[in-house]
Parts: structure tokens; sequence; C-alpha cells
């Protein structure tokens, strides 16, 4: 009775912060909505779908049509030649790049079609006839938008390469079959000439069927490494709701550490120490309705990420096959949040010292854990520090059961060392509760 008594207490003081409440809901929501939807784009942008870039196509030949044609086929590249219904030249295409209306513009020159059927009839040559591999390759511009990262920039021009080079071997590999058919007609005609025979017989080489180029040899087989086939690659969802999910949680330090404090500035601590009330009542009380709280998170993030985010356009929350293990992780979750609020509250000497190192504190274990960016991208140091973030263990432990189809068996490292951090926090507070019991 005394537990449920404190319970009630804990969550009649929380039902009167509304605002606070508000805050412990919404904010984590709001994170997952926009950073998943921002994450998900920046995974379009690299490569997952479709990129729009400028087109000018100043080419005198057919290679520029050709090479547009190229380019459309990967599926990468959605190539655009038209502005507010008037066609773009080279200025116009370098300021809406310049301007940020676009990020790129793949520039054609007008001597394109010469200069690769010079390019390649010379590398040809020199491969049959050992001359001198020493030609002018045809240029190709690609305007870039400054603001446009590395990695963005990088997937655009591996694209491009992709079809370029279809182009280019097409120009290599009917240079070389005229320059072969040339040497070989020359080469039998040397050796008829004595015998007067010289220009009796014609070769003529067999045409290569069309697109003989297109097919790959080597085939690029991408498997997970797990030991189960899953259908689909991780997605942002299923990076995001996990890890702001324990973002949330562990933000309940600044409403936690605020009631000890503000219990402590009003003198009721010191009422309820001097009751003959346990003080693993007084903790579990605490502990058990902000537990409460924190699950209700956890499972409004889990409803957000299975029904609302694919509205918005994002995959569906895909949350495994190990419900139990889910569970579990959450409740360990929750405990550690709990635990790291209740350590933060008897430390902190007032609230503003409470909210600001709380607060902070909070977003540093947030970035090394991997929440704000996936530690593999991390620097070595910065890998090897993220072991000690509690919400590294349990996005680690999310991410073993939303990505890797991990069971009960596989998250329970996590699992006994957030709880193990969880009665390390609470130990700590009895002790502090103790001593204040005496000075009471």
């Amino acid at each position: 009775m005394h537990l449920l008594t404190h319970i009630n207490k804990e969550l009649l003081l929380l039902s009167r912060d509304r605002a606070g409440l508000l805050v412990l809901f919404v904010m984590p929501v709001l994170l997952v909505l926009v950073l998943t939807l921002v994450q998900d784009n920046v995974f379009r942008a690299t490569g997952e779908a479709t990129t729009r870039a400028l087109f000018v196509n100043l080419d005198e030949g057919v290679l520029g049509t050709e090479l547009k044609q190229g380019l459309g086929s990967t599926g990468v590249l959605e190539l655009v030649e038209g502005f507010s219904g008037e066609t773009i030249d080279l200025e116009k295409a370098r300021q809406l790049v310049s301007r940020g209306n676009y990020q790129f513009a793949i520039i054609v020159p007008a001597d394109f079609s010469v200069a690769i059927a010079a390019a390649a009839e010379t590398a040809a040559r020199a491969a049959l006839r050992g001359d001198d591999m020493a030609f002018k390759p045809g240029v190709l511009t690609i305007y870039f938008d400054p603001a446009v990262r590395g990695v963005y920039r990088t997937a655009v021009s591996s694209s491009v390469q992709r079809g370029v080079l279809g182009v280019a071997m097409a120009r290599r590999s009917e240079a070389v079959m005229r320059l072969l058919s040339q040497d070989l007609q020359e080469s039998i005609d040397q050796q008829l000439q004595p015998y007067g025979a010289a220009g009796l017989v014609h070769i003529e080489l067999p045409e290569l069927a069309e697109g003989w180029l297109a097919q790959p040899l080597i085939e690029l087989a991408e498997e997970s490494a797990a030991p189960q086939k899953f259908p689909t690659m991780p997605t942002s969802v299923q990076q995001n709701v996990p890890a702001w999910a324990l973002f949330g949680m562990f933000f309940i330090v600044i409403p936690l550490a605020g009631t000890i404090i503000r219990e402590r500035q009003d003198c009721t601590l010191t009422r309820l120490l001097t009751m003959p009330v346990s003080i693993s009542g007084l903790l579990g009380g605490k502990v058990f309705a902000y537990l409460l709280i924190c699950l209700l998170q956890f499972v409004l993030m889990l409803l957000v990420g299975r029904y609302l985010m694919p509205l918005l356009g994002t995959p569906q929350l895909d949350m495994g096959s190990a419900p139990l293990a889910l569970v579990l992780v959450a409740v360990s979750s929750a405990l550690a949040a709990c635990g790291y609020g209740m350590l933060v509250g008897v430390l902190a000497r007032s609230f503003d010292q409470a909210a600001i190192f709380g607060s902070v504190s909070v977003v540093i274990a947030a970035a090394l854990g991997g929440v704000m960016v996936p530690v593999y991208m991390m620097p070595q140091a910065m890998q090897t520090i993220s072991i000690i973030s509690p919400l590294g263990w349990g996005l680690e432990a999310f991410l073993d059961i939303f990505v890797r189809g991990g069971d009960l068996s596989s998250v329970l490292p996590q699992v006994l060392i957030l709880n193990g951090f969880f009665l390390l926090c609470m130990l700590f507070a009895a002790l502090v509760f103790q001593r204040w019991r005496h000075g009471a």
C-alpha cells in the first residue's frame, strides 16, 4: 500500500505539469517525424532514388542523344532539359545551379561526338598496332551546387560515369572492329601480292550483336550477413524510431530530477523521510511512475513508426519477430533512464543544475550512442568511446531486433548492462536518501 501511495503521489505531481507531459510525449514524436523524413531524403539523395539534374546537349552529332539515353537507363538520374517552359542553355544552367534551384547540371559540349570518335580511333589504333596511347579525351562538364555534400556529389558522379562508360565502350568497339578489318585486309593483300592476287580476297568481319556491351560479365550480389534473409534493407524508420524513442525516455531525467529537487526545497522530502516509510518505497514509487511514462512514450513512438510514417511516404516500421525481446529491451531501457534521472536528482543542487546537466548529458550520450549519427560512421576514437553510452546499449539491442532478426538471447548482454546501470544508479540514490534521512 505504501508503494501504491507513492506511485499515486508521483503520477499526481506529473499530471499537474501538463506542459512538461506535452514536451515528454510530443518532442520525441516530432523528432522522429522530422529527422526520419530528412534522413529518408538523404538516403534518396545518395543513390536509392532518382536525382534530378539539368541536361544541356550542345553536341552537333549523335553521341549527345545516346549519352542522354545511357544516363536515363541507370535509373538514378532524372534529366531535365527545360525550365519554366524554356530550353536551358549553358549560362542558364550555370545560374540555376548556382542559385540552388538544381544541384547538378550535365553539359555536353558542341564537339562531343567528334572528340569521342577521334579518341576512340586513336585508342583502337594504339591497341591494334602498338602506337603511342596518347589522345585527347572528350570532356563532359558537370556543374554542381557548392552547398552539395561530398557523398551526394560522389553518388551522382558515379552514375554519370556509368552512363558515359557505356557510350565510350560502344565507340571503342566500333573503332576496333573497323580497324581490325582494315588491318586484316592489308595483311592478306601483302601476303598475296607476290602471287599477283592482291585485292582478290575481301575480308568482312561479322557485326557484333547490338547491346552486347550492356550485358555485364560480373554481377554484384549484395546479401545480409545475418543467418536469415531479409526481403528489404534497413530503412531510416528502423534507425530513427528506436533511436529517438530512447532519447525521449532519457529526457525523463529533467522532470524526475526536478521532482526530487522541488521536494527537497519545499521540505516535502524531509517530512516523508521522518515518516515510517521505507526508502525503497520512496524510490520505487518514483521509478514505477516514470517507468510508466517511458513505456507510454515508447508505445507511442512504435505506433508513429508503424502507422503514421507510411502516410508521409516513408517505409513502415518492421518490429521484428521477437516481441518478448522487444518488451524486455524497452523495459530495461526505461529503467536505465529512470535510474539516471534519480542519479541526477540526488547530485544536482538546484533545478537549473539538473535541467542543464541532464539535458546536455543526454544529448552527448545520444550523440555517442549513435542516435544522431550511426556509430559505424564515426571516427575510430569516437566508436571506442561510444561503448559508455546507455543510449548506445539500448539502440544496439533495438537494432538487433528490428534489423538483424535478433531474439532474446542476442539482446541479453545489452539487457544485463542496462539493468546493471539502473541498479548502480539506484544504489547510489538509496545511499544518498539514507544520508538525508539521518540528517532530517
